[in-house]
């Protein structure tokens, strides 16, 4: 297994919170069938698709198989259900519209800017469309191929060859960014691709094979960057969540009034990313409208990126619950049994106490009293 992009990244060592993930990798890479696996320097538990799908699913990988490789359960791991996701970029700021066609996970299209220095010093602006998501077919499709227990082969087939509605899947995801962005692309970036090689196919996951120039992510909050190579590379830079009511009222605003989701909740994990910066052209995000991530995260992460009601921007709409302080959160029984330790008599409603004494239902106390 090939590690040595992930230890570039983290010279110190690699993270503890990524240790499960690099020895989940080291046993696939000994599967047989498995030829080779290469972890990037963004590799990390995809959180959202991991809770989507109740299972560990990883991206930042490229993984190599045999043409008979047959999927199943496990591969969910690193067969990422958005295989077709990728990224266009189109002349003229984006004119809104269109937004439900987007993915409902880690997806966006907005306005970006660059800016040029002439050779008389002023400065140039131009302004770009960019949509980043993949097809809506991909995740049943992904999710078939591996419930049937799919070749490679087969899976390549359909992905590249096979068509429905007169498309294939991939040319079913790049007609579908180009509606988005209202005309033909100037540049496509594929990070969620298959490509077939001399006997094995290769499974990019987050991953770009690079040509010439492709459009890497900094960070939602920071746009793109332009890079000119050639190679494998990361698709993203993005690290982990900033925490909301630390930023400055500045920085806050731009959270909340340059970025749209289609959704009340404060808390947006695409967005709330930091990042790191890339080397190359910038696009500065202007305007953009992401996906609404529209899961239930754990109670650290919940926390970290919901406002106080002190700290929401003036004119932001949300749901009533972060107006008054007030954290939903979706609780096992050990956390709620945690919960009620330290807090349960504030936690009980009155409808069960009066004097001190508990007014419980029969049915309740015969089965959990005796």
């Amino acid at each position: 297994m090939n590690k040595e992009a992930l230890e570039e990244r983290y010279p110190e060592g690699i993270p503890k919170d990524l240790e499960e993930g690099v020895s989940f990798f080291q046993q696939l890479s000994t599967k047989r069938g498995v030829k080779s696996v290469r972890l990037m320097s963004n590799f990390e538990k995809d959180l959202e698709q991991s809770i989507r799908l109740k299972t560990n699913v990883y991206k930042g990988t490229i993984v190599q198989v045999a043409t008979t490789y047959q999927l199943s359960e496990v591969d969910r791991a690193w067969f990422h259900p958005e295989l077709t996701k990728a990224r266009s970029l189109y002349k003229g700021a984006y004119e809104g519209g269109l937004t439900d066609k987007i993915g409902e996970i880690n997806s966006n299209i907005g306005s970006y800017s660059t800016y040029r220095v002439d050779e008389l010093g002023g400065q140039q602006m131009s302004h770009f469309t960019i949509v980043d998501t993949a097809s809506k077919l991909s995740n049943v499709t992904t999710d078939h191929w591996i419930a049937s227990g799919s070749t490679m082969k087969s899976v390549y087939s359909d992905y590249k060859i096979n068509k429905t509605d007169g498309k294939t899947l991939q040319t079913h995801s790049q007609a579908l960014r180009d509606e988005l962005g209202g005309s033909k692309s100037i540049l496509d970036t594929e990070y969620v691709s298959l490509y077939k090689g001399a006997n094995s196919y290769h499974f990019y996951n987050h991953a770009i094979k690079c040509s010439g120039n492709a459009l890497v992510l900094q960070s939602s909050l920071m746009g793109y960057s332009k890079v000119s190579r050639k190679g494998d590379i990361a698709a993203d830079s993005m690290l982990g969540f900033m925490d909301i009511n630390k930023l400055s009222k500045e920085h806050r605003n731009r959270v909340y009034n340059d970025c749209k989701w289609g959704s009340e909740s404060l808390v947006n994990t695409r967005v709330m990313r930091l990042g790191e910066f890339v080397k190359g052209e910038a696009y500065r995000m202007v305007k953009g409208f992401f996906s609404p991530n529209t899961l239930h995260f754990d109670a650290e992460t919940t926390l970290k990126l919901t406002p106080t009601k002190n700290n929401i921007p003036e004119g932001v709409s949300c749901d009533e619950y972060a107006k008054q302080d007030i954290i939903p959160l979706s609780l096992d029984e050990e956390e709620v049994q945690k919960l009620l330790k330290h807090h349960w008599k504030e936690l009980i409603s009155e409808k069960y106490m009066a004097s001190g004494k508990f007014l419980l239902p029969r049915d309740i106390v015969q089965k959990s009293l005796i």
